[in-house]
């Protein structure tokens, strides 16, 4: 009895890696990889022509480029173009009903391909966030010290959600698109604590904790008593709880909903 439990795990273990490795290539070789490379590549060009100016600071850094190109703009999408494709483009190619009838459990398919997602998410994101502070110069090398794990769980909290999403809905891309470029914006520029509801939000407030030695702040802009910030490490324990809870969700979702053709 115990050679043949043991049997089955390992045979379970063993399916969920090689399951996790299809899904890397796969997502590796997707057109989201085409997009995420000419997105970096078209903001690379921006952040050169930003430091041929070399008394810039890394305060300057942090406000005009981190927060208005890459949080604003390239983590959202980095994190949705490989958040949503790991099982929505299964539901969209109508493969993931022969997925599901495998022997692999449901938890640990999901488990396997929001791994890959969430692995390849990363990569972007954090590789994305050192490109772009390297040609930043010195400035953004100073940046890049203090703000990668702000970035880090922003990304696992963005990548947790929309895997959400693709397990949810069968448009996930779309409905994503949608919260990352609409309803994050539209909350995000609401006064009072409504703001609180969008990723964002903290992000920002590790951002501002973080580039505080620099002097980065939201009164920089002008609005601080719009934006109403929270400390850095009650932001960040919001998307230790937040990543966790959206995983869980998403896990239990894809185990019991039923998924038709």
């Amino acid at each position: 009895m115990n050679t043949t439990v043991a049997s089955e795990v390992m045979s379970q273990l063993s399916g969920c890696i090689h399951l996790f490795g299809l899904s890397l290539r796969r997502l590796f070789r997707s057109r989201q990889t085409i997009v995420c490379a000419l997105l970096l590549g078209l903001a690379s060009i921006a952040v050169v022509a930003w430091s041929i100016r070399h008394e810039r600071s890394p305060k300057e850094f942090i406000e005009e480029i981190f927060l208005a190109v890459y949080v604003s703009f390239l983590l959202p999408v980095f994190s949705l173009s490989q958040g949503t494709a790991g099982i929505a483009s299964d539901r969209d190619e109508k493969t993931l009903v022969y997925l599901l009838v495998s022997p692999l459990s449901r938890p640990l398919i999901f488990l396997a391909k929001s791994g890959a997602s969430l692995l390849l998410a990363l990569v972007w994101t954090m590789g994305g966030m050192a490109l772009i502070c390297w040609l930043g110069g010195q400035p953004g090398m100073a940046a890049l010290r203090v703000l990668w794990p702000g970035i880090l769980w922003s990304t696992v909290t963005y990548v947790a959600l929309f895997l959400l999403f693709s397990v949810t809905f069968r448009r996930a891309t779309i409905i994503a698109m949608a919260y990352a470029f609409f309803i994050e914006t539209l909350i995000g520029n609401m006064p009072g604590i409504a703001k609180r509801l969008a990723v964002s939000f903290y992000t920002r407030c590790l951002i501002f904790d973080a580039g505080s030695e620099f002097g980065v702040s939201p009164a920089g802009a002008g609005n601080v008593e719009m934006f109403l910030p929270i400390s850095g490490p009650t932001a960040q324990m919001v998307l230790y709880l937040l990543s966790g809870g959206l995983l869980l969700a998403g896990l239990l979702t894809f185990s019991f909903r039923e998924y038709v053709r």
